[in-house]
């Protein structure tokens, strides 16, 4: 019984797992280009003599990748300098 009540234990902490979040930093003007793009692939794949089952595997995940970064945007107000490149080491 201590063996299974061990096992459980392990199982529970292993199958633990945290989500990771990456965080991007895109100039407004790129995720307006990208997110135009998206929208011609999508008329294009509607457009096209691919299966039908196949365009609504396309458009359907260009939707859920619109949709989470219409959900994660963030407009950042302030407008960060880009950081100065370090200068190369004098050699005496």
């Amino acid at each position: 019984m201590k063996k299974v009540l061990m096992l459980a234990g392990t199982l529970a902490l292993f199958s633990f797992a945290a989500d990771k979040f990456i965080s991007m930093r895109i100039a407004e003007p790129t995720v307006n280009y990208h997110w135009n793009n998206l929208n011609s692939i999508k008329a294009i794949a509607d457009q096209s003599n691919l299966p039908h089952s196949q365009v609504k595997f396309i458009i359907a995940s260009i939707d859920s990748l619109q949709k989470d970064m219409a959900r994660t945007a963030r407009l950042d107000s302030m407008v960060a300098a880009p950081a100065p490149a370090a200068a190369p080491a004098k050699k005496k």
